[in-house]
């Protein structure tokens, strides 16, 4: 209020919420409140790229030493336990993943949209619940502040008689001590004096007449200012539990030390770990690479002859050989000894010789025919 004298900063009295003005805290409130919702959401959308980038790290860690061991002369139950970490890190990685993924499309855009449902805005004005707010407090504060306006004004008015009664009071308590004052001298002191106690009664009962004005209005201006107040609040109050429900969840997001999935992680790690066991280490290694491995002891083996190739040729000729020939007018000395297989086919032992005179034939194999010279060839 520009009539008001200036009081030093140190008066608290002044920064009162029923003093004039004051209210602007409140309603400045609501646009503090949209801005908070903004810093929010960009402070947990920067924690989302933190996960993200996180997430990749781990992934990438565990990328480069998963195939770096595989080539390390680890083995069993130790190289298991060794691997187990990069699974774990992959399924913590994913976990990450899906964090920053919740962060940004979970919680910023039920912010987002909450924000914009819960803060409409007055066409050149702001944000409407500031405006309400603003009208509601200044219609209702108007009324006590013109009665507060009279009073300061009747207030001063009083002190300042007060300060000419008392400058009043001094001149004459002078001129009362002054022998050489002429008596008429003093006698005008002393009306001046009575003067300035009369104003100064009459402006005293004119500042308590506004101040009674003032005090009976005030109770009716308290509730008034309350009511507008209270909606206010309430308004807030919503803000205030949506909020602690965002970061109730985006704790939950966060708190992985309750996250089920990694405390299965953890404890099959540590199943992993517990499960390392040196003697079957120790024992594979004997049986794969040490004493416990099968071998062929040095014993009599027996001279197997080597089969003899066929030429070329005669592998051409394999199948046109393979079939039935009849042989007649021939004669042939065997080589080995030979037990026919078929019903038709000769048997012979090593050096017989057989002279095959009539019209009838027997077959020969490819084994049997190698087994027999031909000697002799006649025509039938």
């Amino acid at each position: 209020m520009a009539s008001l004298p200036k009081e030093p900063p140190e008066d608290a009295r002044k920064q009162s919420f029923w003093m004039p003005g004051n209210y602007v805290r409140t309603v400045h409130r609501t646009e503090r409140s949209f801005q908070a919702c903004n810093d929010i959401v960009a402070c947990f959308m920067e924690r989302a790229k933190v996960e993200k980038q996180y997430a990749q790290q781990l992934s990438q860690w565990s990328s480069k030493w998963k195939s770096i061991v595989d080539s390390r002369p680890l083995y069993g139950s130790l190289m298991r336990a060794w691997q187990c970490f990069f699974t774990s890190t992959e399924r913590l990685s994913a976990l990450h993943s899906s964090i920053s993924q919740s962060l940004t499309s979970e919680e910023g855009v039920r912010v987002k949209t909450w924000q914009k449902e819960t803060f409409p805005k007055k066409i050149f004005c702001g944000f409407r619940e500031s405006y309400d707010t603003n009208t509601s407090f200044s219609r209702a504060q108007k009324p006590w502040s013109k009665k507060l306006m009279k009073l300061e004004k009747v207030r001063v008015a009083y002190h300042k008689v007060c300060q000419r009664e008392q400058a009043a009071l001094e001149k004459e308590k002078q001129a009362n001590e002054n022998s050489e004052m002429s008596q008429e001298k003093k006698q005008k002191m002393t009306e001046a004096r009575e003067k300035a106690t009369e104003e100064k009664e009459m402006a005293r009962d004119k500042y308590e007449k506004i101040l009674e004005d003032v005090s009976t209005y005030t109770p009716r201006y308290m509730e008034e200012m309350e009511a507008i107040f209270e909606e206010s609040q309430e308004e807030e109050r919503k803000r205030i539990s949506f909020l602690k429900q965002v970061f109730l969840s985006i704790h939950r997001h966060l708190d992985v030390t309750n996250n089920e999935s990694v405390k299965a992680v953890y404890s099959e790690l540590h199943q992993t770990l517990m499960a390392i066991d040196e003697q079957d280490d120790l024992k594979w290694w004997k049986n794969n690479h040490g004493p416990g491995m099968p071998t062929d002891w040095p014993k009599i083996e027996e001279w197997v002859p080597p089969v003899k190739k066929l030429k070329r040729k005669k592998r051409d000729q394999k199948g046109k050989e393979s079939r039935p020939v009849m042989i007649g007018g021939v004669k042939v000395r065997a080589l080995y000894d030979y037990v026919g297989e078929e019903g038709d086919e000769l048997s012979f032992k090593a050096g017989d010789t057989y002279s095959v005179t009539q019209q009838r034939h027997f077959i020969l194999g490819v084994k049997a025919r190698c087994l027999c010279q031909i000697t002799t060839a006649t025509s039938t």
